[in-house]
């Protein structure tokens, strides 16, 4: 089936498009995602979106597929709910040319969860800039549309926070700035990105605030301050996630539990083989996931010791 016969059946308006038509979209050259742009101006709103649902859940089950010239054509639909899920169908690629329409969406964008989707899809950039896996030029790039965003007092406040979030691992004084207004602010889900995004830094000095935070009244923020313990690995953190490893909160248990595992070390090891004894199905499974996390990265350490 080629793709002409593809794009037929996307223009018809009788039945949508089969798997085996859109497998035909994947690795379209320019001249084919012109093709493509052309029907696509024919496809109704409400069909849009469950093609573009078929493609994301088709390349994630079929890894040689290729969607990414459709989604980046579909940055620019007019329809905002469009826009967001072609973000999200590129999450998967670290291409360089994505950071410019990332950029250009998070500014300019009318839909604040297109915005915010955009915000979200640059963190993979701010860590590959931090990473020097990017050119030495674009880190700035990176680091000045995100901090545009957060500093827009008149902009949505959950694409203030995404923009925070991604902003984080670039690690800079401006963006800890930030991380400490967040930090400071009553709002409890502004409060929760700043204890992600000091996860996201890894620089272990913020490990004061997030001890202190898993012992907060709020279940969100000791779950984010156990999820960010896990991200820094710093030992000390051990100690203060163990009893959250018992909490009132199941998904605060099973972040604790995450943690430690990613953590390591012998204090960890104990307290996952207890959990294994002690706990319910669900914090039984997640703890003993755990203990296998620490025992393989032992090995790993004793294997390179040995050499």
């Amino acid at each position: 089936m080629s793709l002409e016969l593809c794009l037929e059946a996307i223009r018809s308006a009788e039945e949508d498009p089969t798997a085996s038509h859109l497998e035909h979209l994947s690795d379209l050259s320019a001249s084919e995602i012109v093709d493509f742009a052309s029907a696509w101006k024919t496809v109704t709103p409400d069909r849009k979106l469950p093609m573009l649902d078929r493609l994301v859940d088709m390349s994630q089950d079929r890894t040689e597929l290729d969607f990414s010239a459709v989604f980046r054509r579909c940055l620019r639909d007019d329809e905002k709910g469009v826009r967001q899920r072609a973000i999200e169908g590129l999450w998967e690629h670290e291409e360089r040319r994505l950071i410019v329409p990332l950029c250009d969406l998070l500014a300019n964008d009318p839909s604040s969860s297109v915005r915010a989707a955009a915000a979200v899809a640059l963190s993979k950039f701010s860590e590959l800039a931090q990473q020097g896996k990017l050119l030495p030029k674009d880190g700035p790039v990176i680091e000045e549309c995100l901090l545009a965003a957060l500093q827009d007092e008149e902009e949505d406040m959950t694409v203030r926070r995404r923009a925070l979030e991604s902003a984080a691992a670039l690690n800079s004084p401006k963006v800890n700035e930030y991380i400490h207004w967040a930090y400071a602010s009553d709002d409890i889900a502004l409060k929760g990105s700043a204890l992600y995004a000091m996860g996201r830094t890894g620089d272990p000095h913020w490990l004061e605030c997030l001890v202190k935070e898993t012992k907060n009244s709020s279940p969100p923020l000791r779950f984010e301050a156990a999820n960010a313990c896990a991200q820094l690995e710093e030992e000390g953190a051990v100690p203060h996630l163990i009893p959250l490893m018992d909490d009132d909160d199941l998904q605060v248990q099973l972040s604790a539990i995450r943690a430690v595992g990613t953590i390591g070390g012998s204090l960890a090891k104990k307290a996952l083989r207890r959990c294994i004894k002690e706990g319910d199905a669900a914090v039984e499974d997640a703890a003993r996931e755990s203990l296998e996390v620490v025992e393989a990265m032992e090995d790993v350490y004793r294997f390179n010791y040995l050499r």
